[in-house]
């Protein structure tokens, strides 16, 4: 079961990788109906496991001192569409919001993809904490095997079993962009001959 300590713990880890920016991106869990996520516009180094918020299913704020993150909508989608997700965690890494610019998808490039699912969909632009973004990243982790998303112009999302693992997917989606857009910038994809 999650704990908050490990919800606070992957906030921190996730801005010492360099994959947010001040208090950008978020991180919940589900426990039973309810979900425990980061409050919005509070610094990662400072938050304590009491400063982190329990929503119920409709968003409603159960406990906390603070308000959600305004992405609470796409967590919340991301629960329903995938029952089996215990959490999600939002980057604002940049080489995936590059690659968003470029490609309407990130091909599994790598064996290590494998863990991701397979090639992560790129999801069209929507403002951020809306009811139309959060249907929209639904919709398109529905359509495949892929446990996490890149929001065009945004960042990464990511379902997992943990916080732990939510972010491990996000590090793989972040590390694989990069790789993507390194291949684009040589020209895109060859078919490789091997020397006999």
């Amino acid at each position: 079961m999650c704990s908050r300590r490990e919800v606070v713990d992957v906030a921190r880890r996730m801005a010492r990788r360099g994959l947010v920016v001040g208090s950008l991106g978020n991180i919940s869990c589900r426990r039973g109906d309810s979900v425990i996520i980061t409050p919005t516009q509070r610094p990662y180094e400072t938050m304590q496991p009491r400063d982190l918020v329990v929503i119920d299913q409709n968003g409603r704020v159960i406990a906390g001192r603070f308000a959600p993150s305004s992405e609470f909508r796409v967590h919340l989608a991301i629960y329903r569409a995938m029952p089996r997700a215990r959490a999600v965690v939002h980057t604002h890494s940049i080489h995936a919001v590059g690659l968003s610019l470029v490609s309407s998808e990130l091909p599994a490039l790598t064996d290590e993809m494998g863990a991701v699912g397979g090639a992560v969909p790129v999801v069209k632009r929507a403002p951020p904490g809306t009811a139309a973004l959060a249907d929209a990243v639904a919709a398109r982790m529905l359509d495949g095997s892929s446990s996490a998303a890149i929001l065009t112009a945004h960042g990464v999302v990511a379902a997992g079993a943990s916080p732990t693992e939510a972010l491990a997917v996000c590090c793989l989606v972040e590390r694989n962009a990069g790789l993507w857009l390194s291949v684009l910038r040589a020209g895109g994809p060859q078919e490789r001959r091997d020397a006999l």
